[in-house]
């Protein structure tokens, strides 16, 4: 499938799945090995927090893998402050600057990408996906029709489950509303628009997307605080706020993850192409819902080649339903509803973890 897919540039340079959860799901442990899918790089340097002993992080994109790169320049050589200003975060006048002082570290790859995309740097890196673009044409031309970009965001600002059910019901949930979110987040818009068509090649009922993530979101509205999350906050406003950054660079956290970023090695290709290696836990993001039933069972296979007696495997469906069905694995059922419903990422279906037995 990767060779109909075009992947010359950023699709997402922020990761959408619930970095709190995943976390929570997998229990890093030191002196463990990780295997992360890079994506933009945010759940796979969360994972140093925990001061695993090795993350290995792969794509088949390698301009997400430039993006990674690019990250951990910044938090190798710059603080909090520098490096929120010039990923984007932060408003700044001088990102070319910040960047040309660490370029020098990034791979020959990277530094040719992002010399014919210096636009990328200027306008902040985690502005840059195809996905985020999604998401600003969003705010701009459909939120001031179906309830207007004051109320979005002052629903975001919200802390409170019931005052959100009830802000959402009065000033959101509107018959217009419900048309135009099943209308854009459904699988021919977003697929052409925010995704690629070809993610939606093995999903069978794409024809339900926009109708089931109006009844995630609806859901996500009463189990999960707006004010601390940063998906729906970047949505709303096209930024993050100290209340709402990615786990990564949360006050707390950023210091904790810096001193290991060497412990992260990117790997270009796909999970089949992981080998020589065996690993404690894996986040495998919504890798499964882009391929075929016969190639999941193909990747289940290597996946128990490759994972010891215990290992944990946490991963998303967002509109296909992939569950393992191997006698190596045991699905942890409770904890994934659990986690799921805390869940604060709201496209998707449920959340799988699963762990491997023998």
């Amino acid at each position: 499938m990767s060779k109909q897919i075009d992947f010359s540039f950023i699709r997402y340079a922020n990761c959408w799945e619930d970095t709190n959860i995943l976390l929570e799901a997998l229990k890093i442990k030191e002196n463990e090995v990780g295997l992360s899918i890079a994506s933009a790089g945010d759940n796979t340097l969360a994972m140093l927090v925990n001061n695993p002993e090795k993350v290995y992080a792969f794509d088949v994109n390698k301009t997400q893998l430039y993006e990674v790169e690019l990250k951990i320049a910044a938090m190798r050589n710059y603080n909090r402050a520098k490096t929120m200003k010039l990923l984007g975060v932060i408003d700044c006048n001088n990102r070319l600057e910040l960047y040309r002082k660490i370029e020098h570290q990034l791979s020959d790859d990277a530094r040719a990408y992002f010399a014919i995309n210096q636009d990328l740097i200027e306008n902040g890196i985690i502005h840059a996906g195809k996905f985020e673009r999604f998401f600003k044409t969003f705010r701009k031309t459909i939120v001031p029709l179906v309830c207007g970009t004051k109320n979005l965001q002052e629903f975001a600002q919200l802390d409170n489950l019931e005052k959100q059910e009830k802000f959402y019901e009065e000033k959101i949930n509107t018959r217009r509303y419900k048309a135009l979110i099943k209308l854009y987040f459904g699988a021919k818009v977003m697929g052409r628009f925010g995704r690629d068509k070809q993610f939606y090649k093995y999903v069978d009922d794409k024809d339900d997307q926009g109708k089931d993530v109006e009844k995630r979101i609806k859901f996500g509205v009463t189990h999960s605080i707006n004010k601390t999350n940063p998906y729906l906050n970047y949505i709303a406003y096209g930024y993050y706020n100290e209340e709402s950054l990615p786990f990564y660079l949360r006050r707390e956290n950023y210091y904790r993850i810096k001193p290991n970023l060497n412990k992260i090695e990117l790997v270009y290709g796909d999970l089949l192409a992981i080998k020589d290696q065996n690993f404690d836990f894996m986040n495998l993001s919504d890798i499964f819902e882009y391929m075929s039933e016969e190639d999941f069972k193909k990747n289940v296979r290597h996946i128990a080649k490759i994972a010891n007696k215990g290992a944990r495997i946490a991963y998303w469906n967002q509109q296909n339903k992939r569950y393992i069905n191997d006698s190596r694995f045991v699905f942890d059922e409770e904890n994934s509803r659990k986690l799921f419903e805390k869940n604060q990422s709201w496209f998707y279906r449920d959340f799988c973890l699963y762990k491997k037995s023998k």
